[in-house]
């Protein structure tokens, strides 16, 4: 019976944590902003929740599955690469086990 229950698309929307991303999306975006003030072609983000976290960076490195953190990382690439940025996640130089958002543009 159609309508009865929620359709794939349905359950991954809601099982992401839309606070976690967005505060994701807007720390990339800050420091977008800030960058482009002072002529800077890039940004490197860090000391935010995903990249300061231990469980997403065993998660992006394949030390452990988390389908939902995964989800929620390329969820936050993805945004940024559909806007014409070059993005990749790389571990942080300055922190172990901790990740780095490199964006270009």
């Amino acid at each position: 019976m159609p309508g009865i229950f929620i359709n794939a698309t349905t359950a991954r929307k809601d099982t992401r944590n839309n606070v976690v991303i967005h505060n994701e999306v807007t720390a990339i975006e800050n420091a977008v902003f800030a960058n482009v003030d002072v002529g800077v072609l890039y940004a490197n983000v860090n000391n935010t929740t995903m990249t300061n976290s231990n469980v997403y960076y065993n998660v992006w490195n394949g030390i452990t599955n988390d389908q939902t953190k995964k989800d929620q990382l390329n969820y936050v690439k993805k945004y940024f690469t559909d806007l014409g940025y070059g993005v990749s996640i790389v571990s942080d130089p300055g922190q172990t086990n901790h990740l780095q958002w490199n964006i270009s543009w």
